[in-house]
């Protein structure tokens, strides 16, 4: 391969590639535990993850020697044959997801396990003699990008544009739990936003409800973490309405908030649970795991993926969710997460530009506001401390429903010494505005 430079790479880029997102401006070649390395020769300590899924660190070296043994026996059979790697993943995950979940269907993303969770629950709905005619997901939430998962999406910005395709019919939007700007104590709000779930079930639905889905913490939507009064209450609903519930822990899955699931922290039992990013350490592997009663109805042509359960991606997997538990890697998220939380009150403290820190573990958003009594989003200044970190050697994300809430969610094997470089940085960021 020639040697070309940064710029001759971003240049054949735009001549070559479909420019549906806005990157960083960084060509990026090594990755080694939390630092990442680009073309140039710099180093950053990352503090994204490639948007939480390099969980165990980049080129981990179980996973890099996981990867070439299962290439050099067998690299692609299709869905149409069994594979040794794909059985020995899905009874991992029968493992370890909650007790309620037995079956797997593989797949090779986050929007495709989505996908696949709302087939699964509109079979499930035929099979009691109904339609499944509704799914409720929630406003500012994140699900994927095409077709039944991008209307399920609760964010107009990455609807814009595709019309119908963006909205499929039977989609109800209920309000979501984000207490920051809600006058209410906290427990009360989560009841009355939960509460809300059943009032838009009896408002605006046809009663023939196949699911309601969410995110245990809305990653896109800026991290918003519901109150523990909200699942109590939810949960209370559904099982009333006898409505199945489907977790989406694409992004909070496999150690990212402390807790292998972020399920775990409300005991939550859900009919279904879809699963990426984590989940393969960088590969493209998803999954949709579902309880007896809605795996039953599937019947054979019902589901199929020509690269689903593929041996090395599944090999991987298996892989990276032993390291997690091997090397500690959870409860070091634990540990650095309450780091970054204690340092970024500390900054709270000092910078009324921060208005709010949330987050569990090393799924962290700190929102900025102009003002902490209008809590006005300061969507410029965030861009501006980004701009400014990447500058500094630091790699986070931006997100939320209005663009001003910075994200870390670095590796899970982040130390302590990088922890405090990035706290650094980011008080050094505050001074700039």
């Amino acid at each position: 391969m020639n040697e070309l430079d940064s710029k001759e790479i971003m240049k054949k880029d735009k001549e070559f590639y479909v420019q549906g997102y806005n990157r960083v401006p960084i060509v990026l070649t090594e990755g080694k535990g939390a630092i990442l390395k680009d073309i140039d020769g710099e180093e950053y300590i990352d503090c994204f993850a490639g948007i939480a899924v390099s969980n165990v660190g980049h080129a981990h070296k179980r996973l890099v020697k996981a990867a070439s043994e299962q290439m050099s026996k067998l690299i692609h059979t299709s869905g149409r044959f069994f594979n040794i790697p794909q059985t020995l993943l899905v009874e991992k995950l029968a493992e370890i997801t909650p007790e309620n979940l037995k079956y797997t269907y593989l797949c090779n993303s986050g929007t495709e396990a989505v996908e696949n969770a709302v087939k699964l629950v509109k079979k499930y709905a035929y099979s009691k003699g109904k339609a499944g005619a509704e799914l409720i997901a929630l406003e500012c939430s994140f699900h994927g990008r095409l077709g039944y998962s991008l209307s399920l999406t609760g964010q107009a910005k990455y609807k814009k544009g595709f019309g119908t395709y963006a909205n499929a019919p039977g989609v109800v939007h209920a309000p979501v739990p984000y207490s920051y700007r809600s006058k209410l104590p906290e427990d009360e709000f989560g009841v009355e936003v939960a509460l809300a779930i059943g009032e838009t079930i009896d408002r605006h639905t046809t009663g023939d409800v196949a699911a309601f889905i969410m995110e245990p913490i809305l990653g896109e939507g800026g991290i918003i973490v519901p109150p523990d009064s909200y699942f109590r209450t939810l949960t209370k609903i559904l099982k009333e309405r006898e409505i199945p519930f489907i977790l989406d822990e694409v992004q909070t899955g496999f150690g990212r908030t402390g807790k292998l699931f972020a399920s775990k922290y409300w005991n939550l039992k859900p009919d279904i649970m879809t699963l990426a990013k984590g989940m393969g350490g960088g590969m493209p592997i998803g999954a949709a795991i579902a309880t007896s009663k809605i795996a039953e109805n599937v019947e054979s042509g019902d589901f199929f993926s020509t690269y689903g359960g593929n041996p090395v991606c599944s090999a991987v997997a298996l892989e990276n969710i032993a390291i997690l538990h091997e090397e500690n890697l959870i409860q070091n998220a634990s540990k650095i997460g309450k780091i970054f939380f204690e340092g970024l009150e500390d900054l709270q403290s000092k910078y009324p530009v921060i208005g709010d820190v949330r987050g569990k573990g090393l799924m962290i958003g700190i929102e900025l506001v102009k003002d902490l009594g209008t809590k006005k989003p300061a969507t410029d200044e965030a861009k501006l401390i980004v701009s400014f970190l990447k500058n500094e050697g630091i790699i986070i994300g931006l997100g939320g429903v209005f663009g001003n809430v910075l994200r870390l969610q670095p590796p899970l094997c982040i130390n302590e010494e990088q922890a405090n470089q990035v706290l650094s940085k980011i008080s050094q960021g505050m001074n700039i505005l």
